[in-house]
Order: C-alpha cells, then sequence, then structure tokens
C-alpha cells in the first residue's frame, strides 16, 4: 500500500464528497484524512488515503474527472504521493484584535521564518466590527524552543531572556496592538469544546 494526497477546487454544489469518496471507494482507496471546507461558494478539500501500490495516480486521476464531469461539477483535481515528515508537535495561536490589512502576511512570515507548518487557518473579519480573530493550528518541530514561541508573539518590551520563536509573536503582536495567546492543541481543545447540557 502507498499513500495519496487528492485535493479538489472549484464551485461548491451538492454531492462532492460522495462524487470523490465513492470513486475512490470504488478504486479501492481507503480514505484515512479528510479535510474540506467551503468559503464565499468555492470548496476545497484534502483527502489523504491509500492505495494498491499497482494503482497509478494517472488512473484515479483519469476516474475522479469522468465522476466530477459527469455530474456536471466544475472542480480541478489534483494528485500527489505523500512524502515523510520531521516531527512535530500541534500547537494552537490566537490572534485578535484591530483589523489590519498586513495581519495575515505579517505573522505568517514568522511562521515561515522559523519553518514552522501552518496546518489550518481560520480568519474571521467582519467589516462592521472592523476586528480581527485569526486562529492558526500550527505544526511545531520538535526542536523549536516552545517557550520562545510563545513570547514571540508579544512585545519585545517585556521579552528579557525569553526564547526566540515566542518572542518575535509576542513582539509583532504587540507592535500591532494586537493580543496573541499559543496553546498545546490538546489545551486547547479541551478549554473549547463544548458540554453537553
Amino acid at each position: 500500500m502507498s499513500k495519496i494526497v487528492v485535493s479538489v477546487i472549484g464551485l461548491d454544489c451538492p454531492g462532492v464528497v460522495y462524487a470523490v469518496s465513492s470513486t475512490l471507494s470504488a478504486l479501492e482507496c481507503n480514505i484515512e484524512e479528510v479535510s474540506q471546507t467551503i468559503l464565499k461558494n468555492q470548496f476545497a478539500a484534502i483527502f489523504v488515503a491509500n492505495k494498491q501500490e499497482s494503482l497509478d495516480n494517472g488512473t484515479i486521476h483519469t476516474q475522479l474527472s469522468k465522476a466530477i464531469e459527469s455530474r456536471g461539477m466544475h472542480l480541478s483535481v489534483t494528485i500527489r504521493d505523500t512524502s515523510g515528515s520531521a516531527e512535530s508537535e500541534p500547537f494552537v495561536v490566537t490572534v485578535d484584535g484591530e483589523d489590519r490589512f498586513e495581519i495575515i502576511a505579517a505573522f505568517s512570515k514568522i511562521f515561515a521564518d522559523q519553518k514552522v507548518n501552518i496546518e489550518n487557518l481560520k480568519a474571521l473579519m467582519p467589516e462592521e466590527e472592523k476586528r480581527a480573530l485569526l486562529v492558526f493550528e500550527i505544526s511545531l518541530p520538535m526542536e523549536i524552543d516552545r517557550n520562545a514561541l510563545r513570547r514571540t508573539l508579544k512585545d519585545k518590551a517585556r521579552t528579557l531572556g525569553r526564547s526566540a520563536f515566542r518572542r518575535t509573536l509576542e513582539d509583532k503582536a504587540r507592535g500591532m496592538g494586537l493580543r496573541v495567546g499559543m496553546q498545546h492543541r490538546d489545551i486547547f481543545e479541551a478549554l473549547h469544546r463544548v458540554q453537553p447540557v
């Protein structure tokens, strides 16, 4: 067995997930993970699946394209083999405050410079409130000092003796008049999980 990543993007319509999943199933590909979202009537999804070694990616692409076209859907499909990744740990970084045009670029630059991968990003910027809330789910390489990353997110004036990554995030946030927080994803989810009534 080998692993592939199937990316599907385009105009949203009912039945996209079914079209992709049923086609992969018919090809005996086992879907392990799916991430799917809709934004402004645009659909985007990533499927991670196992396939038989004898099944080539070209055949999978052809069958998925046929399934999509036969349903009158306007979507593009990309298929890639997966590659290994370095050991890492999941964290959630939140940024909130007055909306500014450069917020996403400013913080994503810090992550890029530190070789930190953004696995998921949710940005909420309601126009009427002029506020911004960003939630970055990041994959922090084990060799990066977590405390350094947290401190980097806040103001330089309060970072003496703190590690670089956290300091950089703290510095950037304070310089832009924003608040920033960083928690391990397990802690973040435990604190924000909706409990049954």
